[in-house]
């Protein structure tokens, strides 16, 4: 899934790829929960996508800026558990090195164990 610097400023770009999140949900990926970043007016979303839930491979990075409009796909990793993570957990580290508040969203039912970003 090729998501790179994706227009959503229209609303049938904004309509179209929520259909594709959706279909790609029910097709079977996992999301872990998304990092809300803000920063004054502005926010940011960092999400990691499971392919195959319960798998940590593979696994793509979506960075959304939804006042921009924009949803990208930062990083992927087909064989090495850990890349997604560990790319996220830096990108928050440096959003929040430039004054931006970043939190995990919750969950609707919360899971027995929590993992790091």
């Amino acid at each position: 899934m090729a998501l790179k610097n994706f227009d959503l400023k229209t609303s049938r770009h904004r309509s179209l790829l929520t259909a594709a999140l959706l279909l790609s949900a029910w097709a079977g990926s996992a999301a872990a929960n998304p990092i809300s970043c803000t920063q004054g007016e502005l926010s940011r979303t960092v999400e990691i996508i499971y392919t195959e839930p319960g798998q940590p491979v593979p696994c793509e990075v979506i960075y959304a800026k939804p006042a921009a409009g924009t949803i990208e796909l930062l990083w992927q990793a087909m064989n090495e558990a850990g890349y997604c993570e560990q790319q996220t957990a830096g990108l928050i580290e440096k959003l929040e090195g430039s004054g931006w508040r970043c939190s995990k969203q919750a969950d609707e039912a919360p899971e027995e164990s929590e993992s790091d970003y």
